[in-house]
């Protein structure tokens, strides 16, 4: 017999339901009041989950999302093997490209997750990535700082990350990542102001 309930873990923007059968679980995620092409989120969720870093999406409409429910657990603090992967899943996510028109994308832009916050990471046999409403293209600093800024990383977990993503340390640019974490700094302290509105 299929049972609905809410999920234990919300997010910050929306109502998240578990729906679960005698074959398979599904998250059923009601929309907030935001300004978001849930087209545009449902395709790159799609794309997400053909390169393995995302549920499955079923369906969506101008309310509600329907995915296949990632079993895991949420992490706070991450060990070395942990920031690898992350590294890793975060090239994968890098390298998607989406087939619509984006404007004032730089050549170096690329697509970004933009809320990589610790509820938003499945950790389970591999690290799996959900919420992609806000996904869209920008430097890939931004996610990398806001891995940083999110997991509370210190300077040898932050040297890995960078060193696991680039693979050659002279790539580094430090002074960028810095701009970076402190540009996200301020916009989750406004993001986080605005929710408590």
């Amino acid at each position: 017999m299929p049972s609905l309930s809410l999920l234990e873990n919300q997010g910050f923007s929306n109502t998240n339901y578990i729906l679960k059968t005698t074959k398979k679980n599904y998250i059923i995620k009601v929309f907030g009041a935001h300004c978001i092409d849930r087209n545009m989120e449902f395709n790159i969720a799609f794309e997400a989950y053909k390169k393995g870093i995302g549920s499955k999406p079923i369906y969506y409409d101008e309310s509600f999302m329907i995915c296949e429910f990632i079993e895991g657990v949420h992490k706070t603090k991450l060990k070395k093997l942990d920031i690898k992967n992350i590294a890793l899943l975060l090239k994968r996510l890098h390298g998607i490209k989406i087939n619509k028109r984006v404007f004032n994308r730089k050549k170096d832009h690329v697509l970004c997750h933009h809320d990589l916050n610790p509820k938003n990471f499945i950790f389970s046999d591999s690290i799996k990535l959900i919420d992609w409403e806000y996904a869209r293209y920008n430097d890939p600093y931004f996610d990398l700082a806001t891995v940083v800024v999110e997991f509370k990383l210190n300077k040898t977990k932050e040297k890995w990350l960078l060193e696991y993503y680039f693979k050659n340390p002279y790539i580094i640019n430090k002074k960028k990542l810095y701009f970076f974490k402190k540009s996200y700094i301020k916009l989750r302290k406004q993001w986080f102001k605005n929710i408590e509105i």
